[in-house]
């Protein structure tokens, strides 16, 4: 398919995928009327948050997405601390709490809570993978990068000034390293883009650095950095 690149008109068209189907383009922004809606809400519900973690995202954020897992994730990397860097390891604590606390009704009316639900979910029956929750949290993360083509997860979160970075640093026991992420705000929406941070991760020889061109953002290596289009 032609190189997408997704804008608010954009919402609603039909296009052609990637498999040659035409499909809708989803609605991936917010508009003005929903920034202040949900900036109103979002301020009444951290009244009781500490003020330093609020100081901390800076005046333009707010969590833009609605209460799923990806509210959770963002909201989880907020209560840790904006513009730090945290482990997987807390951040999946953390988004256990907040989702454990939410309940929910299953079968035969019986009660559970949105984590359970969440970590419980059956995989895709045509899911290449087929990963378990904390697998689905790490995915989320690099989902909520995405600022083209026909699914910009990431979209609202620049819209509030801000962008979740990836981290990857090599361990001895982990094949695969250890993940850190980040969730990072800013003054402007020009200097609101993801970054992938490679360069304390020893990639497996014959195994290929995972560097998309096509990423709007930076990534950096041990040895350069390469800087996305913009949009």
């Amino acid at each position: 398919m032609i190189e997408f690149t997704y804008e608010p008109e954009h919402a609603g068209k039909l296009v052609v995928n990637s498999r040659k189907k035409m499909v809708k383009v989803r609605k991936y922004h917010m508009t003005e009327e929903e920034m202040i809606r949900d900036r109103e809400e979002w301020e009444e519900n951290i009244k009781k948050v500490n003020n330093k973690l609020i100081k901390k995202a800076g005046k333009h954020f707010f969590n833009p997405y609605r209460k799923g897992i990806y509210y959770f994730q963002v909201q989880a990397l907020f209560l840790l601390g904006a513009n730090e860097w945290h482990s997987l390891e807390f951040i999946v604590e953390k988004v256990k709490k907040l989702m454990s606390s939410i309940p929910v009704k299953i079968t035969n009316n019986m009660l559970s809570n949105l984590w359970e639900k969440f970590k419980n979910k059956s995989s895709r029956v045509d899911a290449v993978r087929c990963k378990d929750h904390i697998g689905r949290i790490q995915e989320n993360m690099f989902f909520l990068q995405r600022l083209s083509k026909l699914h910009p997860y990431g979209y609202k979160l620049r819209q509030v000034f801000s962008a979740i970075d990836i981290k990857r640093v090599s361990v001895k026991e982990l094949p695969n390293g250890c993940f850190f992420y980040r969730l990072s705000t800013y003054n402007t929406i020009e200097e609101a883009f993801p970054k992938r941070d490679f360069k304390d991760f020893k990639f497996i020889k014959n195994k290929g650095k995972y560097i998309n061109n096509k990423f709007i953002g930076t990534i950096i290596t041990n040895d350069k950095i390469i800087k996305g289009a913009k949009i």
